[in-house]
């Protein structure tokens, strides 16, 4: 039978965990965004719910230097704990070195080449808050990936590539399919896990997979199920919900 790899309670252990390092010390985070953001709504809201200091930063029209500007000074600034620059960022910024740019220990959102190298080599220092949520509920359920075959359907630079290298690290074959690959589903059919990254509805049925397939859906409506033989997220209160509250862990581990 098909089952529900359900998010809600993981999501409310590790904010529980939260709440009592927040009784010792309080962060502040610096939300910057680039246009209207459900993601960043749903963040600033939980901040509000958690008592969480945060500052908002909306840089509409603006170019490569001033972010970079912007991130220098938060950096310098102590009372900021945390820095995230929030997708999607327009094409005419070089997001790169913005990224490169953020203090590796403000980084809560592991976008910086050397907290994306620490894990490459198995020494994590604050890892992306969706690969951390994927990480989470795979040990939530005792999801073994030593030996397995994973496919990752998606390529970007923030959370596909630091997901290989994480999965690589617990000894499992993975495989990075993108819009050039052929015959996806005959790699999707001898996949035993599936984490798709890229938020096109329906993009592939679990008729194109194998039974007991695990499928983390992070683009939210990537998969069609209509087969009671899949574990999978889902589309609501799934792994979107569960990134922030990753999210928010990073950041009180920011101040520790």
């Amino acid at each position: 039978m098909n089952k529900v790899l359900e998010c809600s309670i993981l999501e409310e252990e590790i904010l529980t965990k939260v709440k009592k390092k927040l009784k010792k010390n309080t962060p502040t985070l610096a939300i910057i965004t680039f246009n209207d953001s459900i993601y960043a709504k749903l963040l600033i809201d939980k901040c509000l719910e958690l008592d969480i200091y945060f500052k908002h930063y909306n840089l509409d029209n603006s170019n490569t230097l001033e972010v970079t500007s912007l991130i220098d000074k938060l950096n310098k600034d102590e009372k900021i704990t945390g820095i995230l620059l929030v997708e999607p960022i327009p094409k005419k910024i070089n997001k790169y070195a913005c990224y490169e740019k953020i203090n590796i220990n403000k980084d809560i959102d592991g976008v910086n080449p050397l907290n994306q190298y620490y894990l490459s080599i198995n020494k994590p220092n604050i890892i992306n808050s969706t690969v951390l949520a994927v990480k989470r509920l795979l040990e939530f359920y005792n999801i073994s990936l030593s030996g397995k075959n994973a496919t990752i359907i998606g390529r970007s630079y923030n959370i596909s590539k630091p997901l290989t290298n994480y999965l690589i690290n617990k000894d499992a074959t993975v495989t990075m399919c993108h819009s050039k690959t052929k015959d996806l589903v005959s790699i999707l059919k001898n996949s035993d896990i599936i984490i798709s990254v890229t938020g096109i509805n329906n993009l592939f049925k679990s008729s194109d997979l194998k039974d007991d397939t695990i499928v983390i859906d992070i683009g939210l409506g990537d998969v069609l199920i209509n087969s009671d033989n899949i574990s999978y997220t889902p589309k609501t209160k799934g792994i979107g919900p569960l990134s922030i509250a990753c999210l928010l862990e990073n950041l009180v581990k920011s101040i520790y």
